[in-house]
Parts: C-alpha cells; structure tokens; sequence
C-alpha cells in the first residue's frame, strides 16, 4: 500500500490520513445503551448531539501559550501563524447561536491554561470569570459544557520547565485541575482532562520512518524555543520525544482526574483519545498488535481513571502482512478511489473505534470527535448519516454511548497545516469572522433534532 501520508500536510487529523456505567449513569443523566423504540434507528432519550472545538484553534492571540513562540522561531513547522485565528474569545456568543441554528444540545471547548495560570502558581481571576460567563451562556440556551482542561496548548512557562518531561508536570497539572473543578465544575456537564495525549505513538506505530525529518525539523525549532527563552530546554506537544513524555502524560491524566474527581465528585470525567482504526490488509495482518502498542497503555488509564473514554477516529488503516489479501476499502462518492489519503475516510471506521474502545475498557463511549477534512461539502453532508448509520448500530448491539461531538463547529486553526483544511460545519471569514453555515450542518441538524437516522 502507498503511504497514505505523503504530502506536506501534518497534523493531528490529516496525519492519520494516513462498571463505569452505573457511576455514570448516578452521574449525570448519561445513556448507557438503547431505549425500546418502534422505530430501530432512533438514538436513546438524552443523547447528547453537539460539535467540538479547541480554544487556540479558534481562540485568537494566545500569546501566553507554548505553541505561539513555536509559530514564530525558524525553523518553524507551521505552514502559518494562528494570529486572531476565529476571535472566538470574544465571538463565543456567535458560536452559540450556531450550535442553536444547527440543533445541538452540547459543546465540547477548552479553556486555556496559558490564559487561567500565565505565570505558575499565578491564577487569573479575569480568565476565569471569562470562561464562566461563557458556561453560563451556554447553560442558558439549553447546551451542555463538555469542557477539556488541556489540548495540546499549555503555558509558557510549562514549556520552559520542560513541559511533559519535566517530572513535576503531572502535579502541576492536578493542580490547574483542581483550581478549574472549583471554580467552573459546578456549570460544567463533562470534563475531559488531556485531549490525545498518545496521538504521537500512534503516528509512530504505523509509520515510524516517515517522522524522521519531521522530528529533526521540531528538534531544532524547539532548540530555538529554548535559546530564545533562555532555558535549557523548550518542551511542548510537539516535541519529538513522545515516548519520553508519555509516562508523565499518564500520571497527568490519573491525578487530573483525582483532582477533578475529589473538588466535583458528581462531574463525569474521561481522557479523550486518538484512535486510528487499524484494520487487517492481509489474512495474517499484524493490526491487533499495532492497536495494542499504540492505544494500550492508555486503554488501562482510561479504565483505572475515568467515568467515560473519549474516542476520536477520522481514519481506518489497512495493515499489511502475510497471507491473501483482504477486500479493498469500499468506495465512496464524490472521493477518488485512487486517492488512498481520501478512501481511508472510511465512515466505519467509527463504529469500529467505539466497540474496540467499550470492549477494551469497560466504560461508556463519548465520541468526542469526528469529521471530515474537504472543501466539497457533498462528501461531508453525505459521510455524517454514514457515519451515525454506523454509530446507532453499535448503540443497537447493546454499546453504552453518550454522545457524538462532531469536528468543528467552525473552520479554524489546523495546527501545523494552518488554515488551508476545512473541518467545519460553518466557514469562518478570516477578515471579517463572518460564520456561515455549510449545507452539512443542515444535514447533521435534522438528525440532530430529530434523534433518528
């Protein structure tokens, strides 16, 4: 099989282009599996619909964040800086009225640590205050907050402190925890610590060489980081040692979810994942491994802390190996079937993530992300019932889920890539930050409102 990440683009989506039930369930008004329904494709009562998005994607002028300096060194591995990005630090009641316009009855966003704690152990009453109104905005149109404490931006100063491999970061972050639980918790629905923390492994698991050059590139730019700080070592996401940062990442997640846990004992809380669906290309494919050394060790922390597991799957990658070859991937319209960076948009593959994900861990699925990458909004009007066809029927067999967040609610920011990939119901002016809706969103609404597919 061709690479299916050749190309320039790199970032968290493109680049895979290439019980807890009953504590739950006493929770939060949380589905665990179907109501009885005459109608077979109806979704359970309280089905949380909504749409996702992170605060520096959409944000704007995150000047206190780790990622902001990475825009500017050289050499820099970002296509273009995220500047103003949406303005939805100060157009957030835009986003709202959208996520009403379309049906929804969830938002998952960030609040930014670099904006809540810019100097350590300095918190922000300002920001804090700014986050609540934003809550209680939400609250008052009759969408709940599902809130993630940490994605992929973290502080300056973190990073000057080196970040994920400094072995201090896991209690610095329980403590930006514990001072969010308690002065936002009680608005919050959900809270979701770490956004996919282990999305470098799994970059790494199925295409290991194709990092090399990459990894220089952010080697050295984070040197520069580092120079340019005075610091012996600039740490952020990015970095390439992910292998060194992940034990710091799991004790992260563990004592965020204590802290969380100890100030909101009734808010459910969960890490969301990255999960590429490793499928087998041959008879004797090797996928099964590739999943567990990929998602295993957070597969074991998602089922030692945490009341739901969020999965995030854009991507299903045939694995090859020995014996005949397995039935191609089943074409799709309005997508070229020669183009495998586009044919493994696979809308299965969802359905497949969530079994893998309830049936490795025990927990209540939250799908707290999903989309498609394209600027022909066919193909996503056409993937969204596809890809809820497949939810529902895994609801069907009996799978606990919570919801289904789709990515994004609005075009933004795409990390490394910069704005040039379109995930968005809605596309955003970059001059004047004009939302418009996409003939998708309308799509996505009436199953939406309806609760059916």
């Amino acid at each position: 099989m061709s690479n299916p990440i050749d190309g320039p683009h790199l970032d968290r989506r493109s680049l895979l282009g290439v019980g807890g039930a009953t504590l739950l369930a006493a929770a939060s008004p949380v589905p665990v599996r179907a109501a009885s329904s005459p109608t077979r494709k109806s979704f359970p009562h309280g089905f949380r619909w909504g749409a996702s998005t992170a605060g520096y994607q959409i944000e704007g002028n995150q000047t206190n964040a780790d990622l902001w300096l990475m825009e500017q060194v050289q050499p820099s591995a970002y296509a273009e800086r995220s500047g103003d990005a949406c303005d939805s630090y100060h157009r957030y009641e835009q986003d709202i009225a959208l996520l009403k316009a379309i049906g929804l009855n969830s938002y998952r966003f960030s609040v930014e640590w670099s904006r809540i704690e810019p100097v350590r152990g300095e918190f922000s009453h300002a920001e804090l205050d700014h986050y609540r109104r934003m809550i209680a905005a939400l609250r008052k149109a009759g969408i709940d907050p599902v809130v993630t404490l940490f994605h992929v931006a973290a502080p300056r100063w973190f990073a000057e402190a080196g970040g994920w491999l400094n072995p201090e970061s896991p209690d610095l972050f329980a403590r930006y925890c514990d001072k969010v639980a308690r002065e936002l918790g009680d608005g919050m629905a959900f809270a979701c610590t770490i956004n996919e923390p282990q999305v470098g492994l799994t970059f790494r698991a199925f295409s290991p060489g194709y990092f090399k050059a990459k990894d220089e590139i952010q080697a050295r730019a984070h040197a520069e980081a580092a120079r340019r700080s005075g610091t012996t070592q600039y740490v952020t996401m990015d970095h390439p040692d992910i292998v060194g940062m992940t034990p710091q990442l799991l004790s992260a997640h563990h004592k965020g979810f204590a802290a969380i846990k100890a100030a909101r004992p009734n808010l459910p809380t969960g890490v969301t994942l990255n999960l590429v669906d490793f499928e087998p290309g041959n008879a004797e494919s090797s996928h099964l491994a590739m999943r567990e050394k990929a998602y295993g060790a957070w597969m074991d922390a998602a089922k030692q802390s945490g009341d739901f597991v969020g999965v995030q799957t854009y991507r299903q990658i045939p694995i090859p190996g020995a014996g005949a070859k397995m039935p191609p991937l089943p074409e799709m319209p309005f997508t070229d079937p020669k183009a495998m960076g586009e044919m493994i948009k696979q809308p299965s593959a969802l359905r497949n993530m969530v079994e893998y994900a309830h049936q490795r861990t025990g927990k209540p699925v939250f799908v707290t992300e999903n989309g498609l990458e394209t600027d022909d909004d066919r193909r996503r009007a056409w993937y969204i019932p596809q890809v809820l066809a497949g939810l529902h029927q895994a609801i069907e067999s009996g799978l606990p889920v919570i919801g289904y967040m789709h990515w994004s609610l609005i075009d933004n920011f795409e990390w490394l890539q910069g704005y040039k990939p379109h995930f968005g119901l809605a596309s955003v002016d970059r001059t004047t930050f004009e939302r418009k809706l996409k003939p998708s969103a309308a799509v996505y609404g009436r199953i939406a409102r309806s609760g059916r597919i």
